[in-house]
């Protein structure tokens, strides 16, 4: 049985839901539990794994869009369905924007909640072993740092829309792949977190719906965009000593990162170092540690509230002027300007 959450604040949507004729043994969809309210709906998403979760638009504590919202950051349920007494179509629109699995209106038709049915378990048996072809082979051309990656992406998305009819379905579909590819990176390449929050890829605010090449722009981007800040921070390198100076200086943006340094920690004659980096990477030593830390610094004054000159202390930089420098010739703005204004360029 596929377990469903229903949340509501009207008895009137409560009734009509629980009297469609759509649950049990036939269509193997059960509504396991309920709330009257959205912070109620999230503890027990939570607490408990559904695979659907219906709620109404309008209800308490955090509306549906909210729910939805965060069920999407934090992996509690990718099936999320927004239901309403209202027909509204900025509703309907901002739940697409943020990935709704469906959208149903008062007077509900037995009929769409069956297609809908059908085409969960149509993802559960079949769609899911095409999805994660598409991203084994993308996280393959993430760790060789293979550029033939975008022609990929175009060739990957251009299938998923013209097979389908419906560019709604499609776009999870792209979703799907998209979200699986960056919880895997992040999952593989733990270092990853130190620069980049995952959950800024989910902040989509724009999207024409009657354009399928709006759609695959959004992904194109998303996953292109991302591939190009990978092999910044960790340019490929066929030497093994290589590939553990940059594991170490990945994992540890915040050390001094001395090329004498890192050559003790690792066992590495220090002039070899520089010569041998240089000719894997195709980029100085101390370039590329300027680029790490600048990296981290954008990210520390993204997600945290410290003072810049403490930012500049945790990276090494005792000469704040020194400091600013170096990040305005990486962000083209000073570190005040870009902490107001600044953002990472895959956001859409």
């Amino acid at each position: 049985m596929y377990r469903t959450l229903f949340v509501y604040d009207s008895d009137e949507l409560l009734k009509q839901v629980e009297a469609l004729h759509i649950w049990g043994e036939a269509s193997e969809f059960v509504i396991e539990d309920i709330a009257n309210d959205g912070i109620t709906a999230h503890n027990k998403m939570k607490q408990k794994k559904y695979d659907l979760v219906i709620t109404e638009i309008r209800i308490t504590g955090m509306d549906g869009l909210q729910l939805l919202r965060t069920a999407k950051a934090e992996g509690l349920c990718s099936r999320v369905v927004l239901c309403s007494r209202f027909s509204d179509f900025n509703y309907a629109r901002q739940g697409i924007i943020l990935g709704a699995y469906d959208y149903f209106v008062m007077p509900f038709d037995e009929a769409q909640f069956y297609q809908m049915f059908t085409r969960i378990k149509s993802e559960s048996y079949e769609g899911g072993a095409e999805e994660v072809c598409y991203k084994e082979n993308i996280l393959a051309f993430f760790k060789d740092r293979n550029y033939n990656i975008h022609r990929y992406i175009d060739e990957m998305l251009d299938k998923i829309y013209d097979d389908e009819f419906d560019v709604i379905v499609a776009d999870k579909k792209a979703r799907s792949i998209c979200s699986s590819v960056i919880e895997d990176l992040f999952n593989i390449y733990e270092w990853l977190d130190l620069y980049i929050d995952p959950h800024t890829f989910y902040n989509l605010d724009s999207i024409n719906e009657g354009d399928q090449n709006t759609y695959k722009d959004r992904y194109r981007k998303i996953l292109g965009d991302l591939f190009g800040e990978f092999c910044r921070l960790s340019p490929k390198a066929d030497d093994e000593k290589i590939r553990e100076v940059i594991q170490y200086i990945l994992s540890s943006p915040e050390s001094s990162l001395r090329q004498k340094d890192i050559a003790a920690e690792l066992h590495i004659n220090s002039t070899y170092l520089s010569t041998v980096f240089t000719a894997h990477t195709k980029i100085r030593f101390v370039d590329y540690v300027t680029v790490v830390k600048m990296k981290r610094a954008a990210y520390l004054l993204q997600k945290t509230k410290l003072k810049i000159t403490d930012i500049s202390e945790r990276l090494g930089y005792k000469d704040m002027g020194y400091f600013s420098r170096l990040f305005k010739k990486e962000y083209e703005v000073p570190p005040s300007e870009y902490r107001m204004f600044g953002d990472y360029s895959y956001v859409i």
